[in-house]
């Protein structure tokens, strides 16, 4: 029943909400030049420099690769800019939540929304790469707001839990940056996954990032056949982990405000 109305309970701060969103965005380019712009120019950078490094350096080739690495960068920029900047959105949030009565789970919810913004604003830049590149849209590209979807729900119930464990063990977050480094490894971001060697292959095909991030792939350029049973898996996944960090949440909530 708490986390039904913790949930339900968005729908009256719909208004803070946003207002948190807007707020999470202009402080992230506040001092920055280019401003806003930085989303898109991003992924474009980051995929120039993998690509050298890539296709050049190591002659690394493979089928549609500009595609696969935009697509890849682009994912990942949202997981983790949204976990990063989530894992402290309690603690810095603490005079907010001291002084009012809110859902605290607003906080982190935000903190992903603002990060989903950027991801929609990345998709520009995205679909202009695989233009040039000549890859060819895939079918499923109708999908692609419910994979965002899906994303957005397994981030925040990750988010919950970073943010909550960081309230109790301020740790977390220098814990976590090393935790992000080594994820951006071990998922497929710049790396198709059949060139990783059989025995440490299940290293990646276990992490759930690497569901993700295959299947937000599947949905934008046609590289192979999208079943419907990868689309399920996503959305265990996704709901499971949402759950996950409502009730490790709920366990916690009513501490956080002391320990803030």
């Amino acid at each position: 029943m708490t986390i039904f109305k913790e949930t339900t309970s968005f729908i009256h701060y719909s208004d803070l909400l946003k207002n948190l969103i807007i707020r999470d965005i202009k402080v992230r380019y506040k001092r920055s030049v280019l401003g806003f712009l930085w989303v898109m120019l991003n992924p474009l950078l980051m995929m120039f420099i993998l690509n050298i490094i890539f296709s050049e350096l190591f002659k690394f080739s493979a089928k549609n690769y500009t595609a696969y690495l935009i697509t890849g960068i682009v994912f990942w920029n949202f997981y983790s800019q949204s976990t990063s900047i989530a894992v402290s959105s309690f603690v810095n949030n603490a005079n907010l939540i001291k002084k009012i009565y809110l859902p605290k789970s607003l906080f982190p919810l935000s903190v992903v929304c603002s990060a989903m913004v950027n991801l929609i604003f990345s998709l520009v830049p995205l679909f202009f790469i695989i233009f040039l590149s000549k890859a060819n849209i895939s079918p499923y590209i109708v999908l692609l707001p419910v994979i965002i979807m899906l994303s957005i729900i397994f981030v925040y119930g990750v988010s919950l839990i970073i943010a909550t464990f960081m309230v109790f063990f301020h740790d977390i977050k220098q814990i976590y940056e090393v935790v992000v480094f080594a994820l951006m490894y071990m998922t497929p971001v710049f790396y198709p996954i059949d060139i990783v060697p059989e025995k440490y292959r299940f290293i990646v095909e276990i992490n759930p990032l690497t569901h993700f991030i295959n299947l937000f792939r599947y949905t934008i350029y046609e590289e192979t056949t999208l079943s419907y049973d990868k689309l399920l898996t996503v959305t265990i996944i996704s709901l499971f982990m949402c759950l996950l960090g409502l009730v490790i949440y709920s366990r916690f909530k009513d501490k956080i405000v002391y320990e803030l």
